[in-house]
């Protein structure tokens, strides 16, 4: 119990420790240059229990060219720690403060140091356990997610196939999730890049199984300069309208007096990211890290913040039309 209590107030360390099986864990990293050419870098761990089949891996998404490369390791070239996030797979390490690669495959030779400084976390506290809140305390979930950085300062260089890419005085923002399996249908979005205002937006809206029936949870983190407004489930916020028609998506949240609109324009170039699935990882989630997002928060009838990104990661999975009507249930 203290061990299982320690990893809910540490959501950025390894819980797989003494997990059963099905299990995956996945520290996902967004980083984008200065210049705008945007990656995701994946290191994890899969377990599966339907068959014998287990291994840590490292997944890169090179969102200017939607190549994924997914690279297998041995479960002994993997170490973490359960009271921090210290992952090593291989020669590899990631961290809080950055990202250390050194991979040279058939498929994939990168190599490089990355910092990253400034990280803005989701605060953790006893009454909300990271970004969860009081459900990350509840230990039948099928997905748990914790929110490290929701924006920070890069500072490197990657060798990337042979190209040196410059990350100094980039972006970067950091996740993850662990658990037994994805959920069945999200849409997410996340960006940092909006053209006034140091902003941050993570929005995420999933069809949650609790307790033998289902929900539309949803967990929206906008950062603001220094301010972090959460406007969640569990802090009574409520959808007031979720669309999607194929190409584009409105959504419309509201929490007591605030009220923040959010439409995004789905991108030009998806990558095809692994995920779990009963016995492997398997390529099933399209990315865009090219997506439009436009936003704007307003206190009652006065406008906080209004601005938009053109480079906005992006997922719509699964049985939308479900979930739609899972969060448009007033």
């Amino acid at each position: 119990m203290i061990n299982w209590l320690k990893g809910i107030h540490h959501p950025e360390a390894y819980h797989g420790i003494n997990s059963a099986t099905p299990f995956f864990e996945g520290w996902y990293h967004k980083i984008v240059t200065k210049s705008g050419h945007p990656f995701a870098i994946i290191p994890g761990i899969y377990r599966s229990a339907k068959v014998e089949n287990d291994f840590p891996f490292i997944m890169i998404f090179d969102g200017q060219s939607g190549d994924v490369y997914f690279e297998r390791f041995n479960t002994k070239d993997f170490s973490a720690k359960t009271d921090m996030y210290n992952v090593s797979i291989g020669e590899n390490r990631f961290s809080i403060n950055g990202l250390d690669l050194k991979i040279k495959s058939d498929n994939l030779s990168v190599n490089g140091l990355l910092r990253f400084s400034k990280n803005y976390p989701w605060p953790v506290n006893l009454a909300e356990p990271g970004c969860m809140g009081w459900y990350g305390y509840m230990p039948f979930m099928e997905c748990y997610h914790g929110i490290l950085s929701m924006h920070h300062t890069i500072s490197g260089e990657l060798i990337y196939n042979d190209k040196t890419i410059d990350f100094n005085e980039g972006i970067g923002y950091t996740e993850k999730d662990w658990g037994k399996n994805f959920p069945d249908s999200w849409i997410w979005i996340q960006a940092n890049h909006f053209k006034k205002n140091k902003i941050s937006i993570s929005a995420s809206i999933a069809r949650i199984p609790f307790l033998g029936t289902q929900f539309a949870g949803f967990i929206v983190g906008l950062l603001v300069e220094d301010k972090l407004y959460r406007l969640t489930t569990y802090r009574t916020a409520k959808t007031a309208m979720l669309k999607h028609d194929g190409n584009a998506i409105e959504w419309i949240v509201k929490q007591k007096h605030l009220t923040l609109s959010i439409y995004i324009e789905l991108g030009n170039k998806a990558g095809i990211l692994f995920a779990p699935d009963e016995n492997d990882m398997i390529e099933k989630v399209p990315e865009y890290l090219d997506s439009k997002v436009s936003i704007k928060l307003k206190d009652k009838n006065k406008t906080i913040i209004e601005d938009e990104s053109n480079l906005a990661a992006n997922e719509v999975i699964g049985d939308i039309d479900t979930l739609l009507q899972l969060a448009n249930k007033h």
